[in-house]
């Protein structure tokens, strides 16, 4: 819990950029003129004035705490009951990476778990051995940066969506408007579950390397 505490703190300052970003593009589409103009650098400068770093920090820390770890996960993974990625480890992802060597799992650990609530229980057992990694650690914080922003993406897409419904005077604006968002939370969802994938098979891949 430790290691991944730190990393979560290591990945706000990126996610309140990039909620920053954000809503300095909702308030360049609801202005309108901004887009035409081109003038982003002015847009970002009346942001930075309206919400001190500091608070943002804290909205963002605030809002990203809203959902589990589950949660998130069933959001990236698109399952509903044992959405962990490690519940996928020995049957489907560790088949998949030519780094991992199945066989030498087995001589280490017996036969494999096949039930998701047991694969994800003995894949965290081999994480916790070798979690202060570098290779971990960097696809670790990945993961849990892309996870995060995905569903910080959802929800933008939600609260800022239905606000651009109202407030974009342009109807066709406000439909692309929302069709923008709908591609960030799409690429940051499948970025989330291309990390954690390759979370899981690294941990696996040193296992299997002795």
């Amino acid at each position: 819990m430790a290691v991944t505490a730190s990393l979560k703190g290591q990945n706000n300052a990126g996610l309140y950029t990039l909620m920053a970003a954000n809503l300095a593009f909702f308030y360049g589409v609801v202005q309108h003129d901004a887009i035409l103009a081109g003038n982003w650098a002015e847009t970002g400068r009346r942001l930075a004035e309206a919400i001190p770093a500091g608070l943002g920090l804290a909205l963002t820390a605030v809002l990203n705490a809203q959902l589990s770890a589950e949660a998130k996960a069933r959001i990236v993974f698109l399952r509903w009951r044992d959405p962990l990625p490690g519940s996928e480890a020995f049957t489907k992802h560790a088949l998949s990476d030519p780094r991992v060597d199945v066989g030498a799992l087995e001589t280490l650990f017996g036969p494999l778990p096949v039930t998701a609530r047991e694969q994800n229980a003995l894949w965290y057992r081999l994480y916790k051995s070798v979690s202060s990694e570098p290779s971990v650690m960097q696809v670790h914080r990945a993961f849990l940066f892309t996870r995060d922003y995905a569903c910080l993406a959802l929800f933008a897409w939600a609260f800022l969506g239905a606000a651009g419904l109202v407030q974009i005077p342009s109807l066709r604006t406000a439909l692309g408007y929302l069709a923008v968002l709908g591609a960030q939370f799409l690429l940051a969802r499948r970025a989330a579950r291309t990390h954690g994938v390759r979370f899981v098979t690294t941990v696996l891949a040193l296992k299997s390397a002795g």
